[in-house]
């Protein structure tokens, strides 16, 4: 990275302190200055990014794009929530591509920022009382297996439902977990999807479901659901009241 070397003497050591630091913000700041006002912290943490020595989040937050490991953490950072969807999936090593939106759930908070100077985007999405099923692991919180694949199918469209189905098929599932979190909510359209796309698995990969998550998932049939929200020509099944207007051949791109 170009650096315009000249720095002032409080940059210089106030550099020599955050050098090796994945995350810099003003609470750090404050060990190596801790009588400065906020006002002159902000000047030092702004003259270091125009200098190109760090990069800035939001305000207050900047970190060091040659020490930071994962963007994950900035992203926390900046919202507090969890690592969920796609993300998720790239944790668990799940999906295999680079995924440059980086998924963080969060209880009531919706945005989407564009990390300057890098090609990731982070995107917030606000969940409510489903703001559950989160561990830390690795210093960050991350949804659980059984709760990415939850979130993943109430939220298919920024993951995708080859990526999905893939996933359930790697993945170690405890069911009962899995399924508790279809007793948090009255979707049955989700419980039909979700049925729906287990059965298909069950009888194209012989993937191994249990029978009491398709007995509650069939309580919970009502109306006739679209598979996706398109116009596309779909497929009826009549045991799941869904219209698949995917396609099996997307839905199992990796396996057929």
């Amino acid at each position: 990275m170009p650096k315009k070397d000249y720095l002032s003497r409080e940059e210089q050591r106030l550099w020599e302190y955050i050098k090796d630091k994945e995350i810099i913000d003003s609470e750090l700041v404050k060990q190596v200055f801790p009588d400065f006002k906020q006002s002159k912290i902000n000047k030092l943490l702004h003259n270091l990014a125009k200098k190109e020595y760090i990069k800035r989040a939001r305000k207050d937050l900047y970190y060091n794009p040659e020490q930071l490991r994962s963007f994950h953490k900035v992203a926390l950072r900046i919202r507090n929530g969890y690592i969920g969807l796609s993300s998720a999936l790239t944790y668990y090593n799940l999906i295999t591509y680079e995924d440059f939106t980086i998924f963080v759930i969060t209880e009531n908070f919706r945005k989407k920022i564009d990390l300057k100077g890098t090609n990731y985007t982070i995107e917030f999405i606000p969940l409510g009382k489903l703001f559950i099923g989160f561990e830390k692991r690795d210093e960050m919180y991350v949804s659980s297996i059984e709760k990415t694949l939850f979130d993943c199918l109430l939220k298919p469209r920024s993951v995708g439902f080859a990526n999905i189905t893939q996933a359930f098929y790697d993945a170690k599932i405890d069911w009962h977990k899995f399924i508790s979190f279809f007793q948090l909510t009255k979707n049955s359209s989700l419980c039909q999807r979700t049925g729906y796309l287990l059965d298909l698995m069950k009888k194209k990969t012989k993937l191994k479901v249990p029978e009491f998550v398709f007995r509650f998932l069939s309580k919970n049939i009502k109306n006739p659901a679209k598979l996706a929200p398109n116009k596309a020509q779909s497929k009826f099944n009549k045991k799941w009241l869904v219209e698949d207007n995917i396609g099996e051949d997307k839905i199992l791109s990796w396996w057929l």
